[in-house]
């Protein structure tokens, strides 16, 4: 019989040898997962000896990563704005970088009370509308998405994070969302059609409506910036998250759209993350 201490490091052997990024932080959250427990309980178990049934449900995990499946999806669970989200083959997996989108967005909604209808379109998990409606509860915050697989993870995920549903239109961008709007969030699809193209044939799990943006990337956000001309009152805020690349298309677009006021945020990692901007 292994102990706890002799699994993970069997975990970690073996996702080295699969030449994953992260093999011993990987190998230490499926381990935990297995157990059902914590990281930290699990480092206080190192010296238990384990059990053959959690032995072999841990094989099973290191056996899901090494064949390319993320942790989050295996796990079924993502930690986003301190949440823990629900997430499936459905959606995109939250990325840190996009807490920059939640960040501009809380800091524009308190910097002005009358930015009370917020809507965020492409909502996948759910992630920066259930953030931004934990945040700001005297907010109305909305979302949308065009994938059915999509509203399915955004409605169990507001029932386990929130105790409640936010509206959800089921939508092709703003198309059948009424609004108007004071505040639009977004991270759209951003990826061009070669970097997509690339994923699909190394099997990327995650699904190709969240990622693939087009020629460029710009695509599905070009587009979200002209409906959202429509869509904002007068003074009302577009915040997109996007590639660095791309802002100098998006700014353009902004601009051309009615768009008078262009900010840029940068991520942790020093990276131009989020652009919003001002209508007229």
């Amino acid at each position: 019989m292994s102990t706890i201490r002799a699994l993970l490091a069997r975990g970690r052997e073996a996702l080295v040898l699969a030449e994953v990024d992260t093999p011993m932080l990987d190998a230490a959250v499926l381990l935990a997962h297995a157990m059902g427990s914590t990281k930290e309980h699990l480092l206080s178990s190192l010296p238990d000896e384990a059990d053959g049934e959690l032995e072999s449900r841990y094989d099973g995990l290191i056996d899901e990563r090494r064949a390319g499946r993320p942790v989050s999806y295996i796990r079924r669970l993502k930690e986003f704005w301190g949440l823990e989200f629900h997430v499936d083959e459905a959606v995109l997996v939250p990325r840190p970088d996009t807490e920059t989108l939640v960040d501009r967005a809380l800091f524009l909604a308190r910097a002005d009370a009358g930015l009370v209808r917020i809507h965020d379109a492409c909502t996948g998990s759910g992630c920066v509308a259930i953030a931004l409606a934990a945040e700001l509860p005297g907010r109305v915050v909305t979302a949308s998405d065009v994938s059915g697989g999509a509203e399915r993870v955004f409605e169990l995920n507001c029932a386990r994070l929130l105790g409640r549903q936010l509206p959800f239109f089921r939508s092709d961008l703003l198309g059948s969302a009424p609004g108007p709007y004071d505040l639009l969030t977004a991270n759209p699809p951003y990826l061009s059609d070669r970097e997509a193209d690339d994923l699909a044939k190394v099997g990327w799990p995650e699904p190709d409506l969240a990622l693939r943006g087009g020629p460029d990337g710009t695509a599905i956000a070009g587009r979200l910036i002209r409906e959202a001309a429509g869509r904002l009152r007068p003074g009302g805020w577009i915040c997109i998250e996007a590639s660095a690349p791309q802002f100098n298309r998006l700014a353009a677009l902004l601009d051309q759209a009615g768009f008078r006021v262009v900010e840029i945020q940068q991520d942790l990692g020093g990276r131009d993350r989020v652009i919003s901007g001002r209508l007229g």
